[in-house]
C-alpha cells in the first residue's frame, strides 16, 4: 500500500492527475501464478533511473529503467489512440495507408511495450500519422515507391519483448 500511495502522488506530480485513475489499478494472479511474494519493483519511486543512473553499470541501469517504468506505468490511465485505413482508389489500383493518432498517452507518456529507446519511439511514432483527409477528397501522387515485402524472421528479443513473451508463455513470474 505504501508504494502504490507513493507512485499515486508521483503521477499526480509529474504528469498531472489527468494520468491518474480514480482508484489504483490491482492485477489479478494469473492461473498457475506463484504468488509466494510481492512482485519486484523499486524501493521508491523517487529512485529515478537518470538519479541513480551514476551508480549503475549499464546493463543495472537498463534493467532497472525498464522496471521502474513498469512500475510507474501499471499505475496511470490506459492510452487512448484513433487508428485510421485510408482507402485510396487510382483507376482499378487501390491502395491502403494505416496509422494512428494519439488523443491521449496515458501510459505511454513513461512506458511504450516493445521500445526501449526513447528516440525509437519518437521514430515509429512520426512513421504511423496520417494527414487530415476526407472522404472524396482528390490526392496528389507525390511519389510511389514500388516494393516487394518478403517474409522476415521474427525481430530479435528486446529487454521489454522478452518479458512480454515469457509472460505470454507462462515462464516464471511476470516480474522476473
Amino acid at each position: 500500500n505504501e508504494a502504490l500511495d507513493s507512485v499515486r502522488e508521483y503521477i499526480g506530480e509529474k504528469y498531472g492527475s489527468d494520468h491518474l485513475p480514480n482508484k489504483p489499478v490491482v492485477y489479478k494472479s494469473k492461473k498457475g501464478a506463484q504468488d509466494a511474494h510481492e512482485a519486484v519493483r523499486p524501493t521508491s519511486v523517487e529512485k529515478t533511473p537518470d538519479s541513480i543512473k551514476q551508480y549503475l553499470s549499464k546493463d543495472q541501469y537498463a534493467l532497472y529503467r525498464l522496471i521502474w517504468r513498469r512500475f510507474v506505468a501499471s499505475q496511470m490511465k490506459p492510452a487512448i489512440l484513433d487508428v485510421t485505413t485510408v482507402d485510396i482508389k487510382a483507376g482499378k489500383y487501390t491502395f491502403r495507408a494505416n496509422g494512428s493518432i494519439i488523443k491521449f498517452k496515458g501510459f505511454m507518456s513513461v512506458y511504450m511495450e516493445g521500445k526501449d529507446d526513447v528516440g525509437e519511439e519518437e521514430d515509429n511514432d512520426k512513421e504511423n500519422i496520417l494527414p487530415e483527409l476526407t472522404e472524396g477528397q482528390i490526392l496528389q501522387l507525390l511519389g510511389l515507391t514500388p516494393e516487394q515485402h518478403f517474409t522476415k524472421p521474427p525481430p530479435r528479443y528486446t529487454e521489454a519483448t522478452l518479458v512480454k513473451a515469457l509472460e505470454e508463455n507462462g515462464v516464471g513470474r511476470p516480474s522476473t
